[in-house]
């Protein structure tokens, strides 16, 4: 067969592109062979023999095999005896002629296999009207499945259509009744058109079987490989440019210039950050040093003193003040002499309000007397 081309090659290189249409469509077959013997009437000829040829051959090792199945089917339905002779025949008749003749001539004459297998022979021809029946069934069983086979691809549709005919027809009918007079005539014509109709040769059959077949093997496979071929190198180049764009936007999200950049730029800032820190620090070490000099630090530390004597002085004061608010009879700075002075009533705090009373009281009496003076 012609080896197929990729299309890229082919639009690549128009001269190669033209001498590859030539051979494809004008020189060659899709098989490889040639086209200019196909008109020469001896080729013609010379191919109608071969193909006779090929048929006798063909009709021989059928009938041999057909013969084999017969003798060793279990079904068969044949005598014993049957068996076993057609059993000899079939393996004398598988034999190669070659080796029988070798044998020949290596034994004398009277001990060839001919000689041997001549009464299995002469029973053999004896028996064929046993074998006709079994025979003919084990071929037309044969040339069924083979015209079943040739008929695959057509057979459906026509099954298809004869089920869409049934089903109308059976909901035409309205309820169940049985077949009329004419239906059945009907049915009867049909089948007889059916089985008078002429049926192609089963060889025909099977010729164009094969040859579509062989076509599709060789122009329809091909062409189909090459495009499956181009597809995938298609999905292989858009998965590369993928690969490269994911490589290029890796590079300039992660490890380009522009990232490299920024690292570079956040870790220049991250420094003068630090720096920053440091001269910060610095300054306020500076500042402290400026603010806290000896003799700051000594009179804070004198003025820290002087604090803390005041608060001394303060808490002594605080003492004296309480004990002086005991002695005037403060219930809380001490609960025990205030009671005891409460009941002699000689406190303090008891004389001043007997004095304020007595004040009141003049200030009352001058009242009176300034109102009856008037």
């Amino acid at each position: 067969m012609i080896p197929p081309c990729d299309a890229s090659i082919l639009e690549h290189n128009p001269q190669f592109k033209r001498l590859y249409e030539t051979l494809t469509t004008t020189l060659l077959n899709p098989d490889g062979s040639t086209r200019t013997q196909d008109t020469d009437p001896a080729r013609t000829a010379a191919v109608g023999d071969l193909k006779q040829c090929q048929t006798q051959s063909a009709k021989k090792r059928l009938k041999t095999q057909m013969l084999r199945r017969l003798a060793f089917a279990s079904d068969s339905e044949l005598p014993e005896k049957c068996h076993d002779n057609l059993a000899i025949i079939s393996l004398y008749l598988e034999t190669p002629r070659a080796a029988i003749e070798l044998d020949n001539s290596k034994q004398d004459g009277d001990d060839n296999a001919l000689s041997l297998l001549a009464p299995e022979i002469e029973a053999f021809y004896s028996h064929i009207p046993v074998f006709i029946l079994p025979f003919s069934n084990l071929v037309s069983s044969a040339v069924h499945d083979l015209r079943t086979l040739a008929t695959a691809g057509t057979r459906s549709g026509d099954a298809d259509t004869d089920l869409a005919t049934l089903a109308s027809s059976s909901r035409s009918i309205p309820g169940p009744s049985r077949p009329t007079h004419n239906a059945r005539a009907r049915a009867r014509d049909r089948r007889v058109r059916t089985s008078m109709a002429p049926v192609p040769p089963l060889s025909s059959q099977l010729h164009n079987r094969i040859t579509a077949l062989r076509h599709t093997q060789l122009s329809e496979m091909p062409a189909a490989r090459r495009q499956m071929a181009a597809t995938a190198a298609a999905v292989l180049a858009a998965r590369t440019r993928v690969l490269e764009r994911t490589v290029v936007i890796l590079e300039r999200a992660k490890h380009g210039a522009l990232a490299r950049a920024t690292k570079a730029k956040a870790e220049h800032l991250a420094t003068v950050a630090q720096g920053v820190e440091g001269k910060v620090e610095v300054t306020k070490l500076e500042i402290t040093a400026t603010l806290y000099t000896p003799e700051t630090v000594a009179a804070l530390n004198r003025y820290q003193q002087h604090l803390r004597e005041t608060r001394t002085r303060l808490d002594e004061r605080r003492a004296i003040a309480v004990e002086e608010l005991k002695r005037y009879g403060d219930v809380e700075g001490s609960d025990g002499p205030a009671t005891e002075a409460g009941a002699d009533g000689g406190t303090l705090a008891e004389i001043a309000r007997r004095y304020g009373l007595l004040v009141s009281e003049v200030e009352t009496v001058k009242m009176e007397i300034a109102r009856l003076g008037e």
